[in-house]
């Protein structure tokens, strides 16, 4: 397995010898390539003394340390399934994923123990967790991770690498997708190998690369495009305390290359600012960051490109492991998800939508024909989305499947077209765009608060304005001025605030930032009854 040949390679060398750090007191610093691998050997050791055997399904519920990559790589090694849980997941969310998949042993970290305490017959290793603190009564509870590692002791430890099995089922990953049903995309081995050997590529890191990590290691992007592609590369990396803390402890790193999502991104803008110059800000080794996840707004785009930092969007879902397109170094065009990996086949259906193939693309959904047969058509991958690629084949994303409006009067419009022109204003967080089968558009905003205390003289707090009729007007006053230049049909008839951004564990967004349109038309249908009718 090219994963672990890899990492045994880097564990020889004398020299270099950093290759991972997380930020945390309870972490000690820079841990070698060859204690990554000696520690692999003693997991693989312990796995196989507990009795997991090749396919078996080892869940991981845990936030990124060094410990989630030891597990991770170890089933690698025996040829298990790992199963990477999204701690963002409510209780029942994360107990059917759990019992799906047929987990028959569980790594967990503090922010996911309370979701799984009901799970009694699951034995359980806990990480960066004293068990003096939680009520672990009724868990098969086999210990704290250096306890588990510790049952090595007087055992053979294991050294043999597999040969490769390049089809056989290496992980299930869970989606929820935009419709909200819970999925397990299976991804083969070879998806896992070719697709970080692809990024790498396109990223052209070397040795002298150091990358910054918040992105979580249960999401397809931060597993590939961070964690696989450090372990090809063998250059640095360093892992955030937290997703929380992660945008202000990039100057703390002073990294080369961070990958991210718009809104991280977004964030590393304003904390410049009102410097201008990123790297007094940041420090100043930054000169490449890769976006994905959603589009990067134009303003964000060009500060970046102007600080000499090299922007290079890309495309891809869970189901293709995740890349699928990419912009690169020495070509790339601006407001394109780049092109198509290197052997991988991508065109446009006569309905517009997005149809790959590709090494990348994985096996279907766990125990889910059905559904497999619905995604992968004679062949192709039908990714339900909607986009355009040009001569040189860029791939120009406009919309999701299903996702258009058609209002009463017969005009398409697709919604996030106008949701980016809102949200590129520094007054608007989040916006989502309604209106199908009505005489209007209507929207739902999240406002940057602060913004508008600091521009209008009112007192009071975000609970108090969302209701304001003076403060809807003004920020139906603000949607008119940037909408001004768009047709008639395509401005906001009426809107209403939130006084609390959406998020993914409310179920209104995907975890990687995209609207779920369905539920939240669900979960908002009052106020978008008083929008229509007042």
């Amino acid at each position: 397995m090219k994963f672990l040949e890899v990492l045994r390679q880097y564990s020889q060398r004398t020299s270099r010898q950093q290759a991972i750090q997380r930020l945390s007191a309870s972490d000690s610093g820079w841990v070698s390539w060859s204690r990554i691998w000696q520690d692999v050997q003693t997991t693989v050791t312990v796995l196989r003394q507990l009795g997991v055997q090749q396919g078996n399904r080892v869940g991981i519920l845990a936030g990124n340390s060094l410990a989630w990559i030891l597990v991770d790589l170890a089933c690698h090694q025996l040829h298990a399934v790992s199963v990477p849980l999204n701690t963002d997941l409510s209780q029942a969310q994360l107990e059917q994923q759990i019992q799906h998949a047929g987990i028959s042993l569980l790594f967990i970290s503090p922010n996911g123990f309370p979701k799984v305490s009901s799970l009694s017959q699951i034995p359980i290793v806990t990480t960066g967790m004293r068990h003096d603190e939680y009520d672990l009564s009724g868990l098969l509870i086999l210990g704290e991770f250096d306890e588990f590692l510790a049952m090595a002791r007087g055992e053979e430890i294991a050294l043999q690498i597999p040969a490769p099995s390049p089809h056989r089922i290496a992980s299930i990953v869970y989606t929820s997708g935009t419709t909200g049903e819970s999925k397990g995309v299976m991804l083969t081995e070879d998806n896992l190998v070719f697709n970080a050997e692809m990024a790498l590529a396109r990223y052209q890191f070397d040795e002298e690369t150091h990358q910054f990590n918040f992105l979580p290691f249960f999401h397809a992007f931060g597993r590939t495009c961070d964690l696989y592609v450090w372990l090809l590369g063998g250059h640095r990396i360093t892992l955030a305390s937290d997703r929380q803390q992660a945008a202000v402890e990039v100057a703390q790193v002073s990294p080369t290359h961070i990958n991210g999502v718009p809104y991280f991104f977004e964030k590393l803008k304003a904390l410049c600012l009102p410097e201008t110059n990123l790297h007094d800000g940041l420090g100043s080794s930054l000169t490449q960051i890769n976006s994905g996840g959603a589009a990067l707004n134009s303003d964000t785009y060009a500060f970046f490109e102007e600080q000499s930092v090299a922007v290079l969007e890309g495309y891809g879902l869970t189901e293709t492991s995740p890349v699928a397109a990419l912009n690169g170094r020495d070509l790339t065009r601006a407001g394109s998800v780049g092109t198509a990996i290197d052997q991988t086949t991508m065109v446009i259906s006569q309905q517009n939508e997005v149809l790959i193939q590709g090494r990348h693309v994985c096996a279907g959904y766990y125990r889910d024909q059905q559904a497999t047969n619905e995604l992968i058509q004679d062949g192709w991958l039908q990714t339900g989305d909607l986009g355009v690629i040009d001569e040189d084949g860029f791939l120009f994303l406009t919309g999701r499947k299903g996702d258009l409006i058609v209002t009463s009067g017969g005009h398409n419009i697709w919604p996030h077209v106008i949701e980016s022109l809102l949200e590129e204003h520094i007054g608007i967080e989040q916006a989502i765009v309604f209106g199908d089968r009505k005489r209007y558009l209507v929207a739902i905003l999240f406002p940057n608060w602060s913004y508008f205390a600091d521009n209008v003289d009112v007192s009071g707090t975000s609970d108090h304005w969302k209701d304001s009729p003076n403060v809807e007007r003004w920020f139906q006053n603000l949607v008119d001025r940037i909408l001004e230049s768009r047709a008639r049909y395509e401005r906001i008839g009426k809107l209403a605030l939130l006084s609390q951004p959406l998020t993914a564990d409310k179920e209104q967004l995907t975890v990687k930032g995209t609207l779920r349109r369905v539920a939240i038309k669900e979960q908002f249908a009052d106020i978008l009854d008083r929008l229509y009718s007042s």
